[in-house]
C-alpha cells in the first residue's frame, strides 16, 4: 500500500496474504482529539477451504496491520492443522 493509512480502503477487499485469502469487510478510523489514531477492522481468513468468523483487528497503520494479521494467519493455521475449530 503506497501510503500508510488504511481509510483509503473501500471494503469489501479480498487478498492473498501468506498463503490465506483474506477479506476486509468494514475499515473505521478512530481518533482521539486529533493526536491518537488507529484503525478498526473486522476481516475473516480463509485457507484450505476452512474459513474462519469475522473478527476485528486494531492497527496504526498498514505495518501495523501486517504484523498483527501474520499473527492471525499463523494462529488460525495451527488451530486447523491441530483439529481446533475455532
Amino acid at each position: 500500500m503506497p501510503d500508510d493509512k488504511l481509510d483509503s480502503i473501500i471494503p469489501p477487499v479480498r487478498f492473498r496474504f501468506d498463503g490465506c485469502e483474506v477479506t476486509i469487510y468494514e475499515v473505521s478510523k478512530i481518533s482521539i482529539m486529533n493526536k491518537y489514531t488507529w484503525y478498526h477492522i473486522n476481516l475473516d481468513i480463509e485457507w484450505r477451504g476452512k474459513k474462519s468468523q469475522r473478527f476485528p483487528l486494531d492497527a496504526k497503520n498498514w505495518d501495523d496491520f501486517l504484523k498483527k494479521l501474520l499473527v492471525e494467519t499463523t494462529k488460525f493455521k495451527w488451530f486447523q492443522l491441530c483439529g481446533v475449530t475455532p
